[in-house]
């Protein structure tokens, strides 16, 4: 598994998200608790970004139409049917990484 390196820990306080490019994918990463997550930034509905999205506990809202995600597992949290890709992430040496080949 190749994890690319794509921001500092510091970039994503505790409660917060931001996007990130990794290769030819955007990418948002959450931090949730200290742990951060990373998932597709593209709301399964019609697309639009989940990182700038409402963010509580593990939940984002999509600002276009109000869809909830888990940003934990990807998954809608009225359904678990439909989803975003989740995608490893490593953080060392106050470094984030992501792995898209997962």
């Amino acid at each position: 598994m190749e994890f690319i390196d794509v921001c500092s820990l510091e970039d994503i306080p505790p409660g917060k998200s931001r996007p990130v490019r990794a290769a030819d994918k955007d990418v948002a990463l959450f931090n949730v608790g200290g742990v951060v997550h990373a998932i597709e930034n593209s709301c399964p509905h019609q697309g639009a970004a989940l990182s700038g999205g409402e963010f509580c506990g593990r939940v984002v809202k999509c600002r276009a139409h109000g869809w909830r995600l888990d940003v934990t597992t990807g998954t809608l949290v009225v359904t678990d049917k439909l989803r975003v890709p989740c995608y490893p992430v490593e953080v060392a040496d106050g470094r984030v990484a992501v792995a898209l080949n997962a």
